[in-house]
């Protein structure tokens, strides 16, 4: 279904011709307008059939008005999920390795318990240091050692190796403890981000399912809208020539839908492509294989659920406009992020943070880069239904209009 403004234009276009014929002369012995209605209800008038087209019409900007709004909020979602997920990334990180301190402060405490254990069992089997064996004892039962020398000067008068295992002991007991506290504290950082995540994907689920609830209503409207005008023309020839003609198409489709582009890019990129986990990956040091091509391209690489998305997207594009979605970039490496922000200074984000290092991102063209064009605005009403959008900042009126770069929310 064609969401550009050709039909709209076809509605417009039937009104004025409809009105500017001129209605024929009847004879004098034709019956009356009335009459004629009457021996032929469901004729309509040409009065009837140009206050239909005017009714589809406003229907029609009414829904174009609502799917715009729509759009906008769906995108401003998908953003926000996507900043979202990335924070809860970083989260899961910082708790991974405050989890993998604490295992070592743990490790440290039993190593120190060991040693000051060695020196008790001395003790034990010379006989020799009864004093020391009972306090060497109390210190290991004890679960703050601290509390029984702090302050006592005790490892001073013990000396040797046997207070330093004293001091070894309460400084691994004291790293656990803190150790503990930081990992506590970043697993509920991480779980708050991950919530925060959730609920930001949850909100961006409903307001893509809104727009989507907003397409339908629009091609609705669209259909009604052609209905009408080529009633009001009054042409069943040409209508029925059109209809043939597009059955055509639609059985053409529906035997070979890639027909029209199949072998305009060879050889085309695999479809089934797995790729793999890149979360383990710095931004910009993904390797290629871990990620997936992009339809109808040459060497574009995204991250394989990303590329998965718009080759359903870039699909859908070229039933619309007769090729696959034209994208000049996509997943960039860290030398390649370099390299572009030396030569668009203010343009190009810093090395290291683009998310065209993450597989997430693309710079596309083809009439895509122009706001105003029918393939931008297709975009802009559809991309959201394949998890992609226009970020708040590179939309006409942002704060650095990039009508070119779409990202996947992820």
């Amino acid at each position: 279904m064609t969401l550009a403004a050709g039909p709209v234009g076809l509605a417009a276009s039937a009104t004025p011709a409809l009105a500017a014929a001129p209605a024929p002369s009847p004879p004098q012995t034709s019956p009356p307008a009335s009459a004629a209605r009457t021996a032929n209800p469901s004729t309509p008038t040409s009065t009837e059939l140009n206050s239909q087209v005017e009714r589809q019409q406003a229907l029609l900007a009414e829904q174009e008005a609502q799917l715009a709004t729509a759009s906008q909020a769906a995108a401003a979602a998908l953003e926000a999920f996507q900043v979202a997920q990335r924070l809860a990334e970083e989260a899961a990180r910082v708790a991974a390795e405050e989890a993998a301190r604490l295992a070592a402060a743990q490790q440290a405490v039993v190593a120190a318990r060991e040693q000051l254990a060695g020196y008790v069992g001395s003790l034990y089997r010379t006989g020799m240091g009864t004093n020391r064996f009972t306090m060497y004892s109390s210190v290991l039962d004890s679960e703050n050692p601290e509390q029984l020398f702090s302050g006592l000067g005790m490892a001073s008068r013990i000396g040797g190796n046997q207070g330093n295992a004293l001091v070894a002991l309460d400084e691994a007991e004291r790293a656990q403890t803190e150790a503990a506290k930081r990992a506590a504290e970043a697993d509920a950082a991480q779980k708050a981000a991950q919530a925060a995540a959730d609920t930001a994907k949850q909100a961006a689920d409903a307001l893509v399912a809104q727009l989507r609830d907003q397409v339908a209503a629009r091609q609705v409207a669209l259909l009604q809208t052609q209905a009408a005008a080529a009633a009001a023309l009054a042409q069943e020839q040409k209508r029925a020539a059109l209809m043939a003609q597009a059955e055509a198409i639609a059985r053409q489709r529906a035997e070979a839908p890639d027909a029209a582009i199949d072998g305009a890019f060879v050889p085309r990129p695999s479809a089934d492509c797995q790729g793999q986990d890149t979360k383990g990956y710095p931004n910009g040091q993904i390797p290629p294989a871990a990620l997936c091509p992009l339809w109808g391209t040459r060497a574009q690489i995204l991250r394989a659920d990303a590329a998965a998305a718009f080759n359903a997207m870039s699909k859908a594009y070229a039933q619309e406009f007769g090729a696959p979605i034209c994208v000049g970039d996509s997943y960039r490496n860290y030398d390649e992020q370099v390299a572009v922000a030396a030569a668009k200074p203010g343009l190009a984000a810093q090395p290291g943070r683009s998310n065209h290092g993450w597989g997430v991102a693309v710079d596309l063209c083809d009439g895509i880069q122009d706001y105003s064009s029918a393939a931008h605005r297709w975009m802009a009403s559809n991309s959201m239904l394949y998890g992609w959008f226009l970020p708040g900042w590179a939309q006409q009126g942002g704060s650095k209009p990039e009508p070119w770069h779409w990202e996947f929310a992820g």
